[in-house]
């Protein structure tokens, strides 16, 4: 024990020692400087000096030389004191800022219109795919540069510190399929507006002119509440609606996650605020049926006689996906051209689950089936005509590019 202690003792001198030969040829250093100084500075020369030489201190006298000499000395010093803070900053890992939006927050917040592009150059969005890495995080995206991309077709994308959003189109089929794959950095960029917000109102609106009010970068339809009386409607936190017998729902976390409920699964109110409270869900969508759940894409079957949705007509479809934590997938399916076919729901699905979805669940379809993108539409919507509806899901950024630039 008592060598264990002399040999610590020894090494804890020899730190100390290195240390005083450090402080040692700094002060040599020093002193060399001053003398050099002294002996090779010319008298008119001034310098800018926080202690600067007594103003009685004639020029040229051996007392102003003096003060220059101290000035440089002191500069030196701080040089070298700022150089040890430097390189010990060095070493400490860069945090980067937190984005979130409030809530109860109306209007999300406005991006910047600088940021948007369109381009049939897939290079070009590989570029801005590469400087998204941070927001990234090492997940893969369901865009890449080789895919088919349908001809004559463009690429629109967004992209900020808080918002990765890409959309393009696929003929797959023989449809036109429109997908928007979207990257946040946080849950609360992931949300639902209702006509006038307000429940049950009479209010509809188009969903293109629903996303330029709130600031969507990239939205799609959502379950068009109003045009029916079954399904659980929450918003905001709060039921307004629990009848969830007959339809499948999904619920979205604050966390920004899509968590499902089968049909029947929920039969009171008070089993219904449960499951709110127990998920932090912020707002639910009730159209379905889920289509992908935990990794599995679910059968035609598993449909069984749903009430809504043409399930088994060929029919435009419209539906949201998650593919890992805040990265979604939308996506619309309708004609356009020469690709003039419409899918069953299963063929929807299928073509959501090739893109990785882990869960993955149906909105309302036919001529509400609508991708909104920079607040204008990027399928083909039946007809070449958009429909008023009540409601959207959309994605913002949560940098707002007014109050960044000081506006």
């Amino acid at each position: 024990m008592r060598s264990e202690h002399n040999a610590r003792s020894r090494g804890t001198e020899g730190v100390s020692f290195v240390w005083r030969l450090v402080g040692a040829a700094l002060g040599l250093l020093s002193l060399l400087l001053i003398l050099w100084v002294a002996g090779h500075v010319h008298p008119e020369i001034t310098t800018v000096s926080a202690q600067p030489p007594a103003a009685s201190a004639a020029p040229g006298s051996p007392a102003a030389d003096a003060g220059r000499a101290e000035d440089l000395s002191g500069r030196f010093a701080q040089a070298v004191e700022n150089e040890l803070h430097i390189s010990a900053l060095e070493d400490i890992t860069f945090i980067r800022r937190s984005y979130s939006i409030p809530e109860s927050a109306l209007i999300a917040p406005r991006p910047d219109p600088a940021l948007f592009g369109e381009t049939d150059d897939p290079n070009v969005v590989q570029a801005v795919v590469d400087s998204a890495a941070a927001l990234l995080d090492g997940q893969e995206l369901a865009w890449n540069k080789d895919i088919a991309f349908m001809p004559g077709s463009t690429i629109k994308y967004y992209c900020d510190e808080t918002i990765l959003a890409i959309a393009w189109k696929e003929a797959l089929g023989n449809s036109a399929v429109s997908f928007g794959e979207i990257k946040t950095a946080d849950g609360s960029q992931i949300r639902r507006y209702i006509a006038n917000n307000s429940y049950g109102s009479d209010v509809q609106l188009y969903a293109s002119d629903m996303a330029r009010d709130v600031n969507a970068v990239i939205a799609l339809n959502g379950d068009f509440y109003a045009f029916r009386s079954i399904g659980v409607t929450v918003y905001q936190r709060q039921l307004y609606r629990n009848s969830g017998k007959s339809l499948d729902t999904c619920f979205i976390t604050s966390a920004g996650d899509l968590v499902f409920a089968h049909r029947g699964e929920l039969q009171s109110d008070e089993d219904t605020r449960r499951f709110v409270a127990e998920h932090d869900v912020v707002f639910s969508l009730s159209f379905g049926p889920i289509l992908i759940e935990n990794g599995q894409l679910l059968s035609a079957e598993s449909y069984g006689d749903y009430p809504i949705g043409e399930l088994n007509r060929i029919y435009s479809r419209s539906g949201i996906g998650q593919l890992g934590e805040r990265h979604y997938l939308i996506a619309t399916l309708g004609e356009q051209g020469p690709y003039n076919t419409r899918a069953q729901l299963y063929t929807f699905a299928t073509y959501l689950a090739a893109k990785g979805c882990r869960s993955a669940y149906t909105l309302d379809g036919g001529q509400t089936a609508v991708m909104i993108f920079n607040g204008q539409t990027f399928n083909r919507v039946d007809w070449d005509s958009e429909r008023t509806m009540s409601d959207i899901v959309y994605f913002a950024t949560a940098k707002d590019a007014g109050k960044e630039a000081g506006a």
